[in-house]
């Protein structure tokens, strides 16, 4: 867990999208591909089959939700 980037990274140079219990959302690299963001599980994992529903809903709720925004934001589609 030492060498892991997602666990180690600063936070203080880290455009954050969203923050809920479960998850992180953060533009990756801005400066490479505009609106570029991953969406990080909090609790450390290898695999995503290691995280519990809860969890598993949450990540893919955020996933969601950061799609739409971006799609609005950067193309103007609004989706419903």
């Amino acid at each position: 867990m030492n060498n892991c980037p997602f666990c180690n990274f600063d936070r203080r140079k880290s455009e954050f999208v969203s923050e809920t219990e479960n998850t992180l959302t953060i533009f990756s690299n801005p400066s490479l591909v505009s609106g570029h963001c991953l969406v990080l599980p909090k609790r450390h994992i290898e695999k995503l089959s290691e995280l519990n529903n809860e969890e598993l809903q949450s990540l893919f709720s955020e996933v969601i939700k950061t799609q739409e925004l971006l799609l609005e934001t950067f193309w103007g589609v609004i989706l419903f």
